[in-house]
């Protein structure tokens, strides 16, 4: 199942990340965590967590080692997503899931750990992250929790500039991590009403074609329709799917089996 969840975030400054007071700070986002009544309204206050802190970009996915490898296309399970779209449609057309150097890391550590600092990285995983940089994910954190079966819930941020107190920053992002993670398994439940949606023949091939990497204009041509079309099918399928962009709405329809790109 996936609950995504995306929203402009004000743009994160460039200065070096101001740590809020610690206790204050902490106590305020574990109640909030704690009093959230459904997914979403957990997910809003991790992202206003998030830009507290300064991280202007950020994904939360489960995967595990066998998905990668054997059904790459299907590995992830999104729970929320705020990164540049067209990072996004990039990432998934070259199938960087796989060579991401930052999901291997995730699979060995048990700590969060800095972009900069995995080690050994092939030619491949250093262009994935060359090519985040130029998408604007200038540098970033992750922190993986192992769960049963060897899954791993793996929540990544991406900001301008990082505090010199690293140590302090690792321990406030475990903190609000780990307290995710217990408060969304105590939340989540079957998405049935994903299960009623009817997606008409040409909403599922223009999401299809969207999850592929193309365009409206791309779409439109390889359907034989209008771009003004392929945009009104789009919509009509964020609109069912409940998400604000068609490439959310590509990844929960793909994610829920209603698409098969």
């Amino acid at each position: 199942m996936a609950y995504i969840l995306r929203r402009q975030f004000p743009k994160a400054s460039r200065t070096a990340l101001e740590i809020p007071n610690r206790p204050s700070w902490t106590h305020s986002f574990i109640t909030a965590f704690s009093r959230a009544h459904d997914p979403a309204s957990l997910i809003k206050s991790f992202e206003e967590a998030a830009h507290r802190l300064g991280f202007s970009h950020y994904v939360i996915a489960k995967f595990s080692r066998a998905e990668l490898i054997q059904q790459p296309d299907e590995s992830f399970e999104i729970i929320s997503i705020h990164y540049p779209e067209q990072w996004v449609q990039h990432y998934q057309r070259n199938n960087y899931a796989v060579i991401d150097p930052v999901h291997r890391a995730a699979l060995v550590r048990t700590v969060p750990y800095r972009w900069r600092d995995i080690a050994n990285l092939s030619t491949l995983e250093r262009r994935v992250l060359d090519e985040a940089r130029d998408a604007g994910l200038s540098d970033g954190m992750s922190i993986p929790i192992h769960e049963p079966m060897g899954r791993v819930l793996l929540f990544s941020l991406s900001s301008d500039a990082f505090t010199a107190d690293a140590e302090s920053m690792y321990q406030r992002l475990y903190l609000l991590s780990t307290q995710f993670h217990l408060q969304f398994e105590r939340l989540k439940a079957p998405l049935t009403a994903i299960a009623q949606i009817q997606l008409t023949q040409r909403e599922r091939d223009c999401l299809t074609w969207t999850a592929r990497g193309k365009s409206s204009w791309d779409i439109g041509r390889l359907m034989g329709i209008s771009e003004h079309t392929v945009n009104y099918h789009l919509k009509r399928a964020m609109e069912k799917l409940h998400t604000h962009s068609r490439v959310e709405a590509a990844v929960r329809a793909a994610t829920k089996a209603l698409i098969w790109p």
